[in-house]
């Protein structure tokens, strides 16, 4: 029963650390790639940034990582928050050149990585074996509550460039949110970082899986730059979109907790509407397209769930600390690659969209090709 009522505590505290968490996060995030464009930086200024911020990580997750094995994981979210609060005060000193960009994808990157390697040790600590899928539902209404919150009030503080008021609000919150994760207990097992060799023990079915599930991520980073050239050049409705689209994954997951209590997994057909409704953004050029980013909310909801069910059931092969280092680095890997090519060789932001659609359906295609000979 105590250990029951420990779980629970443990639960608790950490939704309370992700909303707050994901709420500050939230209010720079959902706006970095317009807030770069309309200082006046070049798309491929911007899309270099992604591309530093994400091959700088691969390092860094695995030192944050080694840190892991000798102190605790809240440390290292600490680290990840200060440097979160030194970003945020870079940017309001926005300066076109190339040095600016690498100084501020190195700074994401601290902060991105020491947030991510410490939250997801963490839940995967928090959520148990059975019935993860209905916890993390738990775990997602928080999450996207606060985005719907932080994309209205982000627009609103950054629409009146008050990026100092921004600054002072996250940074209070932020460690404020720090108290609930400082009560989570766990098991303290420092496990011995050994990235290669448990490589070998993972899935590399899954690992691509995860690969070309973090493309999502490159495609919301580009979609505010393609509202505000063809659509409309304002914070308010790129917060209203994200609002829109969170409100609906809130919605259909009530309606969808019933389909992930089975064993079903709809990553395939989930993959495949996400590539639809992102050929959907691009075909409307007006105020339709609040439609279609509500019905994106719904798909978003059915894949991140499913990416989610293929995570918790790999940890059955794979210590908490190893999984999910070897997500960041799949994940960063991923990302990088696709970023560098959209660098190379292509301009206009509509056609980087289309290109990381098309790395999504080959890679989706392997996916296939590997599940159907492990089937056999």
């Amino acid at each position: 029963m105590k250990k029951h009522k420990s779980s629970n505590n443990n639960f608790i505290n950490f939704n309370i650390f992700s909303f707050l968490s994901t709420f500050v996060r939230s209010l720079i995030e959902i706006f970095i790639s317009l807030y770069l464009f309309k200082k006046g930086f070049s798309i491929k200024s911007i899309v270099l940034f992604y591309f530093i911020a994400n091959l700088l990580a691969i390092p860094i997750a695995y030192i944050y990582a080694k840190i892991g094995e000798k102190t605790k994981y809240s440390y290292i979210m600490m680290f990840g928050y200060i440097s979160f609060i030194v970003l945020q005060i870079i940017l309001r000193h926005a300066v076109i050149s190339n040095y600016y960009i690498l100084l501020i994808a190195f700074m994401y990157s601290l902060y991105r990585r020491g947030y991510w390697v410490s939250r997801r040790f963490y839940i995967t600590n928090v959520i148990p074996d059975k019935k993860s899928s209905c916890r993390f539902l738990f775990v997602i209404f928080g999450g996207q509550g606060a985005k719907i919150l932080s994309g209205y009030v982000g627009s609103l503080l950054l629409g009146s460039a008050s990026m100092l008021t921004m600054i002072i609000i996250s940074s209070i919150i932020l460690f404020i949110s720090l108290i609930p994760l400082s009560k989570i207990t766990y098991e303290s097992k420092h496990q011995k970082i050994e990235l290669f060799k448990k490589l070998k023990k993972s899935s590399f079915k899954n690992l691509l899986a995860f690969s070309f599930f973090e493309l999502d991520d490159l495609m919301a980073y580009l979609f505010p730059i393609y509202i505000a050239i063809y659509i409309n050049t304002t914070y308010t409705l790129a917060g209203n979109l994200n609002a829109l689209n969170n409100v609906a994954i809130i919605i259909f997951s009530i309606i969808y907790a019933k389909i992930i209590n089975e064993k079903r997994n709809y990553f395939v057909l989930s993959t495949l509407l996400v590539i639809i409704s992102a050929l959907l953004k691009l075909s409307v050029t007006n105020y339709l397209i609040l439609i279609v980013y509500f019905i994106d909310g719904i798909i978003l909801m059915i894949h991140n769930q499913s990416i989610n069910k293929i995570y918790f059931e790999e940890r059955n092969n794979i210590d908490p600390a190893h999984q999910n280092l070897i997500y960041q680095v799949v994940e960063c890997i991923s990302r990088s690659f696709v970023a560098l090519f959209l660098l190379l060789f292509i301009k206009d932001v509509k056609s980087m969209i289309l290109v990381v659609n098309l790395f999504i359906l080959i890679m989706l295609s392997v996916y296939l090709i590997l599940d159907g000979k492990r089937k056999e």
